[in-house]
C-alpha cells in the first residue's frame, strides 16, 4: 500500500519521456510510476507531474486566480433535497450517479433510469436545475464534469457528485470547459484523499482557485463549449426534440461525435493560449 502521509509526493506516467530522470524533481520528492490504464482513467494521457501539496502546485500558476464561489454557488442549500421523501409531491423520478455520465459527454439526462421515490438511495441528496454543473468526486471520475440537460422529470443526484449552481450561462460554460481542462483537474488530484476510494471531500471543492480569463476570451470559449454541447446533444441524445429528416441531413451519430471531439480538442488549445501553458 502506498504511504500518501509522506510529502511533497509527486505522479508521473510510466515509461518516462527520453531524458526526464528522477533527479529533474526537487530533492526528496518520493516518485512513483502509474501505469496506462491509472493514466487513461484520468484527465488525458499527456504527460504532467501532480503533487499532493496544494498549496505548491498553486505557487506554480502564474496567471490571476479567482475563488470558485465567484462562478458559482457550490452546493446551494435550496437544491437539497428534503429529508423527507413524503414531502415530495411526485412518485418517480430521475436518478443520476456517477455511472450515469456517459464517456466523452459534456451533459446528463434525459437518459436516466426511472426511480421509485421510496426506493431511492440514502446518497440521494441534490435536485439540480437545467444549467447547473455536476462535477463528480471521485477519483476516477473528477475530470468528467458534465452540465444538466432538462429532463421530462424531476432528477435527483448523488451526494457523490458537487452540484455547482453558476452565476450566469457565460460563467457555466466556461467553468465547465476548465474543468475538463488540468488547469482544474491538477487543482483536484491535489485536493483527494483516501486509501481505498480517494475523492474529494464535499467542503474542499468551493476552495478550488479559477483562472481569471480576459472578458474577451470567456465569451469565444463559451460560444465554442456551446457549440460543443450541442453536437453532443445529437450524438448522444438524438430523439431528443429532433426531426428525423433534419438530423439525417446535418449528420450522424459519428459524425456528431467526431465533430464534438474535434471541438472539445480546439477548447482545450483555447484556454492552454488563454493561460499560455
Amino acid at each position: 500500500m502506498r504511504d500518501y502521509c509522506q510529502l511533497p509526493l509527486f505522479e508521473v506516467p510510466a515509461p518516462a519521456r527520453p531524458g526526464w530522470h528522477p533527479a529533474s524533481l526537487a530533492a526528496g520528492a518520493q516518485v512513483y510510476w502509474t501505469t496506462p490504464q491509472e493514466i487513461d482513467a484520468r484527465l488525458d494521457a499527456s504527460f504532467y507531474v501532480i503533487t499532493r501539496r496544494r498549496e505548491r502546485l498553486l505557487d506554480t500558476l502564474r496567471y490571476p486566480l479567482t475563488p470558485l464561489s465567484t462562478w458559482a454557488e457550490v452546493n446551494p442549500a435550496a437544491r437539497r433535497l428534503h429529508p423527507e421523501r413524503g414531502y415530495w409531491l411526485f412518485d418517480t423520478c430521475y436518478y443520476a450517479e456517477i455511472r450515469s455520465v456517459l464517456d466523452d459527454c459534456w451533459l446528463v439526462g434525459p437518459k436516466l433510469p426511472d426511480k421509485k421515490v421510496g426506493k431511492l438511495s440514502v446518497r440521494a441528496t441534490y435536485r439540480p436545475q437545467p444549467g447547473d454543473l455536476l462535477l463528480p468526486r471521485v477519483d476516477s471520475s473528477l475530470h468528467r464534469a458534465v452540465a444538466v440537460l432538462s429532463v421530462e422529470k424531476p432528477l435527483v443526484v448523488s451526494s457523490a457528485f458537487a452540484l455547482l449552481s453558476p452565476h450566469s450561462e457565460e460563467h457555466g460554460l466556461v467553468l465547465l470547459a476548465l474543468l475538463h481542462h488540468r488547469v482544474l483537474g491538477e487543482q483536484l488530484w491535489a485536493l483527494a484523499s483516501g486509501t481505498t476510494v480517494r475523492s474529494v471531500a464535499a467542503g474542499q471543492v468551493p476552495t478550488l482557485q479559477v483562472p481569471n480569463l480576459a472578458p474577451g476570451m470567456r465569451v469565444a470559449i463559451a460560444a465554442r463549449v456551446r457549440e460543443l454541447l450541442h453536437a453532443q446533444e445529437k450524438a448522444f441524445f438524438p430523439e431528443r426534440g429532433l426531426i428525423m429528416h433534419e438530423y439525417w441531413l446535418d449528420g450522424t451519430v459519428d459524425q456528431w461525435k467526431a465533430r464534438a471531439r474535434q471541438m472539445a480538442l480546439d477548447i482545450e488549445k483555447m484556454i492552454d493560449e488563454a493561460l499560455r501553458l
